[in-house]
This record gives C-alpha cells, structure tokens and sequence, in this order.
C-alpha cells in the first residue's frame, strides 16, 4: 500500500549532463522542485526520524542517484551539515557524476583500509562518501564496521542520505534500509507497474516513509491526478496532495 504521504515534487525527466540541477542550475525550476521536496522532508522530520534517510526505488534507472544527490545538495545549501553516502557498492556512480578523482570511498572503510576522515571530499558545502572499489560488496557491508560507521555519521551530521541499492535488489538492499530511520522510494513516471511498487514498499516496511514521483508531468500532477504504468494498461490512483505547478521550460 502506497503511504499517504506521497512526496510529489513533478521533476522532469534529466539528461546526464543536467542532473546535478541543485549545483549547476540553483535558479532553475527543477531545482526549485528539489527545494520543495526538502521542505516535506522537514515536516515529515517533524513526525519521525529522519536523521538517516534512504533514497531507494524499485530497480534501476527510476532516478534515485539523482533524487538523492540533488536532496543531499539542497539540504546542504540550506546550511545543514550534510553527507551524501554512495551506499550501491555494486554499481558506483557518484564520482563520475560529481567530477571526482578516484579515492578511497565507503569500501574501503568498512574493510577497515581506509578512515572516514580519508574518504570523505567535499563538493561546495556537502561532504560526499563515494562508493569506492569493493572487492567483495556483499561481505563489505555485512562488515561489523557497517553500524559503528552509522553511528558516527549520525554523530558527525544533521542530514545523512543514503543513495541505496534498489529496494528489491536482494540482501544488500535489505542491510542499507535497516541501516536508515527512514527511506524514500523513488518512483518513475509512467514506467514503475503499480504491483512493483507495492513490493518495494513491502520490502522497505516501517522504514518507507513516502513515494516520489519522478519525470512527472507538471500540468498533470498540479490537477490532482497521477498514472502508474501498469502491464495490464494504465489505471488512475487516488488525488495526490497539490504541489505548486513548475513550468518545463526546457527538456532536461
């Protein structure tokens, strides 16, 4: 069952070369959405844990990388201490997305080679916790160190969002959601089956704090409406919470 609160900010569909919207483009109407989306954060903050926060979706490719760098980002500009942890050993992109050497990341502190201090970087006023090299990313995680790591980042930070692995994605998801307060399912628009969705849900449990709707269509969202992709066709849900209306004005 999806959660009441759903966390609808219409973002467009983002080409590669635009989705740090918050870093590149702070005017831009994307990255006003991101703003919004951290606002309902913040009041769901105000009901329940949230210091840890894990974006995740159903599977790959639904934006999820990108919701949680672009949150991270906003989160940071608005003079919140702020990390951004890679949490998908198995398929690393944040270093190429944000233009960064390679350096040893959370692989390589939870196999015990590396110190937090060496492995996080900055990025203007976010410090970010790239995924790093794992030789074996299942038994990294599984690594005692994994919680001990948690908790000093909690510690350390106001804002800990995590870009984890696909909420289906098998035990390493498992672990990474358990390792949050609370996790946001990243869903996109049209493409993610309604019956796909229910079993990320499922799989995320107390921890699915909400829904956002990615590569939304802003005249639809703004009358109230919202269509899952469905094998079976398309069936309409129920009225989602009004969002202010955000005009495309370019293909991102």
């Amino acid at each position: 069952m999806i959660p009441a609160e759903t966390l609808n900010a219409a973002f467009p569909t983002l080409a590669p070369e635009s989705r740090l919207v918050a870093l590149d483009a702070p005017d831009s109407p994307a990255a006003e959405q991101y703003r919004v989306l951290y606002q309902r954060v913040l009041r769901l903050a105000a009901r329940r844990p949230m210091r840890v926060l894990a974006i995740t979706s159903a599977g790959r490719g639904e934006g999820r990388t990108t919701t949680a760098a672009n949150l991270a980002l906003t989160a940071a500009q608005e003079g919140r201490a702020t990390v951004l942890v890679e949490a998908d050993l198995r398929r690393p992109v944040l270093a190429a997305r944000f233009g960064l050497a390679p350096r040893a990341g959370l692989a390589e502190v939870l196999e015990g080679t590396a110190e937090l201090a060496q492995a996080v970087v900055r990025v203007g006023p976010l410090a970010v916790l790239c995924a790093g090299d794992a030789r074996d990313p299942a038994q990294a995680l599984r690594s005692p160190r994994a919680l001990a790591l948690m908790d000093q980042l909690r510690a350390a930070y106001e804002h800990v969002v995590l870009d984890a692995p696909p909420a289906l994605a098998g035990a390493d998801g498992d672990r990474l959601a358990q390792a949050a307060d609370a996790a946001l399912l990243v869903v996109r628009s049209g493409i993610t089956p309604r019956q796909v969705v229910r079993l990320a849900l499922d799989a995320l449990g107390e921890r699915a704090a909400g829904v956002v709707l990615n590569g939304v269509d802003a005249a639809t969202v703004a009358h109230g409406r919202w269509i899952y992709g469905d094998p079976a066709g398309v069936a309409p849900q129920a009225p989602l919470p009004a969002v202010p209306e955000v005009r495309r004005a370019e293909p991102l």
